[in-house]
């Protein structure tokens, strides 16, 4: 069996080496080079639990894509880099999966113009946690019947992006299904600006950022005499791997130079 040729960039972070150790765990898989702004004297392999690989983390994301002519790039580095990236990889003809958050419409619409001038597919979502694509739908379903709802997301103290990514479609997944409607009170107001969270059509946004969390959504929904609370908790960040792997799966069976955007858009 061929396996599939995985570089990974974002290689230093915990959110990388989790995912090294899945991915090169995996019997379809082998890693080829780890990418991070840090380099190691120490072999990767090493670092991230799957013993000996014979390579260290290196600096250079276009230099490994040349060396080593993978077959999909895993990116999971910074909103500021990895507009970058991406750009390296597919002007390299190197399909990338990508669970970096903090893309705007405009970006969407920038690597959506790269996958089709460069003839190669990106594949980008929110969040990789299978069971955070099902809170979605689920939510997507419930905001039918039930339109007052607000979203709270809590993520680690180290997370650079407010909201996260999953509120983010999330909140476009519900108002896609939910009828517009004016929540709370008209006359309300702030003691303390944003301290009724963020907004997008009529709905509010939390995000709280704590030590000990990895990744958790509450979905809550109000209607008369009832709440109802969809809620997913990513206890460890191996709760992606295989979200990740099957995207990986996917990604090295186009051969379109398409954008292909969440999880969900491959799950049956």
């Amino acid at each position: 069996m061929q396996k599939i040729k995985v570089i990974m960039n974002g290689a230093a972070g915990r959110m990388g080496r989790a995912l090294a150790q899945g991915l090169g765990a995996r019997e379809n898989m082998r890693l080829a080079a780890a990418v991070d702004t840090k380099a190691s004297d120490v072999d990767y392999g090493l670092l991230c639990g799957l013993g000996e690989l014979g390579f260290k983390q290196e600096l250079d994301l276009a230099a490994a894509v040349r060396r080593e002519q993978p077959d999909v790039v895993v990116d999971f580095t910074s909103p500021a880099a990895v507009m970058n990236n991406v750009r390296t990889c597919l002007q390299l003809h190197t399909p990338v999966v990508l669970g970096t958050t903090g893309f705007s419409q405009a970006d969407y619409k920038q690597v959506a113009k790269w996958c089709a001038d460069f003839a190669t597919p990106a594949f980008i979502a929110a969040n990789f946690a299978l069971g955070a694509v099902l809170l979605m739908r689920f939510a997507q379903q419930a905001v039918k019947y039930m339109p007052h709802v607000e979203v709270i997301e809590r993520h680690h103290d180290q997370k650079l992006d407010a909201p996260s990514g999953t509120a983010v479609t999330t909140l476009e997944m519900l108002a896609a299904a939910r009828t517009p409607l004016a929540q709370g009170n008209t006359q309300e107001f702030e003691r303390m600006p944003g301290s009724r969270g963020g907004e997008l059509d009529g709905m509010r946004v939390h995000s709280v950022r704590l030590p000990g969390y990895v990744a958790t959504q509450e979905v809550v929904f109000g209607a008369e005499g009832q709440v109802l609370c969809l809620r997913h908790d990513a206890l460890s960040r191996e709760a992606y791997v295989p979200g990740v792997a099957l995207a990986v799966e996917k990604i090295v069976q186009v051969k379109d130079g398409v954008l292909i955007q969440g999880l969900e858009s491959i799950l049956d």
